[in-house]
């Protein structure tokens, strides 16, 4: 049957099938289908106290309320029950469907006997329960929750629908965050200073530290690494700029000193060459738009005091660049565990 549609009165015409709707229609199919009840999905989140298996003492285990689908047979269980366990093993505590009885019960079974097959017996996991001369030494809760079979509206997750402790710091994904230095946060070196210049361009940024060319100009940030740092290393990066229609390649580089609290400040260096593609046109104003680069990267921990010296190695070989670079931004980038 290529398609079917449901629910309609019954008189054996068009998509009502003959002999009513059973089972395997409105249970397999259509129950399941609303809640993707499939797998090992099965419990109701917030239903009663959904079916959580605990330690009843000795070799007993204990279900509490809650409901379940069994591949479309819905369960209910409104009073906690015990569920006996064997010595010395593992088994299963599940929910499961018998068509043959034609019922739903909890029961605990070896695992080699979980079964799921529609029709004839499915079984729903609740927890895997481990027994020692007789007594319960652990259950792993093994609940998975039906779904509806629908996105969920951006803005319609609430506190609610989430479960206590189901969302914690280890299962996030980590994510990138940056420390910004600029303008007034940045510091001239003392014997070769870049220089803060209010250049009266039309658009854009006006203000920006200046980075001779044919020379070395520098300036330092200081910041401690963050607590919620996860990895090893830590990216300098600088947003930085030119004007006029000119190509040429800027030489920059870095020294960083870093030390944890208390200790021996140690220094990483290196450097990289930025190009700037030149741009005809009017050379009052900034041709080129921001470029972000990475001029390296440093080996840090949570905590750490870092000393950046972020310099233009103007007079290197390398440094081809016949005009002044301008710098914005540097900016540390690092992994954060979320």
């Amino acid at each position: 049957m290529a398609e079917i549609s449901y629910l309609w009165d019954n008189p054996g015409t068009g998509d009502s099938p003959g002999g009513g709707y059973g089972n395997a229609s409105l249970n397999q199919v259509i129950f399941r289908m609303l809640v993707n009840g499939t797998g090992n999905r099965g419990v109701f989140d917030g239903w009663l106290n959904e079916l959580e298996v605990t330690d009843g003492g000795g070799l007993n285990a204990v279900v509490d309320t809650g409901a379940a689908m069994c591949y479309g047979v819905w369960y209910e269980n409104d009073v906690a029950v015990n569920v006996a366990i064997g010595n010395n093993t593992t088994e299963w505590v599940v929910v499961r469907a018998s068509w043959a009885a034609q019922t739903a019960r909890l029961a605990a079974i070896a695992p080699g006997a979980f079964t799921q097959t529609a029709g004839v017996t499915y079984d729903i996991p609740l927890a895997q329960v481990t027994t020692v001369a007789g007594v319960i030494t652990l259950i792993v809760d093994t609940r998975e929750y039906c779904e509806f079979s629908t996105d969920i509206w951006p803005f319609g997750v609430t506190e609610s629908h989430i479960q206590t402790d189901a969302v914690t710091v280890a299962k996030m994904i980590d994510q990138e965050r940056w420390i910004d230095r600029g303008s007034g946060t940045i510091q001239p070196d003392i014997a070769n200073p870049c220089t803060w210049t209010n250049q009266n361009f039309s658009f854009p940024y006006r203000d920006a530290w200046s980075f001779v060319d044919a020379a070395q100009s520098g300036g330092w940030v200081t910041f401690r690494v963050p607590a919620d740092f996860t990895g090893a290393n830590l990216e300098i990066h600088i947003r930085t700029n030119r004007r006029f229609a000119v190509t040429g390649d800027v030489r920059w580089c870095y020294s960083a000193w870093v030390a944890a609290p208390s200790a021996v400040l140690a220094n990483q260096a290196a450097c990289t060459v930025v190009t700037y593609t030149g741009t005809a046109g009017n050379p009052s104003i900034w041709l080129v738009g921001n470029i972000d680069a990475l001029i390296g990267t440093i080996a840090v921990a949570a905590g750490d005091l870092v000393h950046v010296h972020v310099y233009r190695d103007g007079g290197h070989g390398t440094d081809n660049l016949a005009e002044t670079a301008f710098l914005h931004l540097i900016r540390a980038e690092y992994t954060a565990d979320s």
